[in-house]
């Protein structure tokens, strides 16, 4: 008899699902414990499924993170990969460029005033063409 109850305690734990179904008062122990007597293992097919899918779910979980740890990982390989002096060397190269297109539009605003200067030429001269 005990040897029943221990092969049943056996199967308990290879199917945590037994327990779960116990806790929410579905099933009695002893429910569980007759029918395992009774008709063996194969009437728990259900449990064996269900921990299945469960096994399943925790693969893809297992999936998901390994993913994400490859992602991070080409990341980081990406970043170890970029030379300091080359980005600074880009980044001046952008600042150069700017500021000789705010140069072209600065001067267009100059001659623009000058343009728009009608009247007496003594008042429309700016503070800094006077000296």
């Amino acid at each position: 008899m005990s040897a029943k109850l221990d092969e049943f305690k056996e199967f308990v734990k290879r199917h945590p699902l037994l327990k779960q179904e116990v806790q929410a008062k579905r099933k009695t122990w002893q429910e569980l414990y007759e029918d395992y007597v009774l008709l063996g293992e194969e009437s728990f097919v259900e449990f064996k499924e269900e921990k299945k899918e469960e096994e399943k779910q925790e693969e893809k979980t297992t999936k998901k993170n390994g993913a994400t740890e490859d992602l991070v990982k080409s990341v980081l390989g990406y970043v170890k990969k970029i030379d300091p002096d080359q980005v600074t060397k880009t980044v001046t190269s952008i600042q150069k460029v700017l500021e000789l297109i705010g140069s072209f539009g600065a001067g267009a605003s100059t001659q623009a005033i000058a343009k728009k200067s009608i009247g007496d030429p003594l008042f429309d001269k700016r503070f800094d063409e006077w000296y």
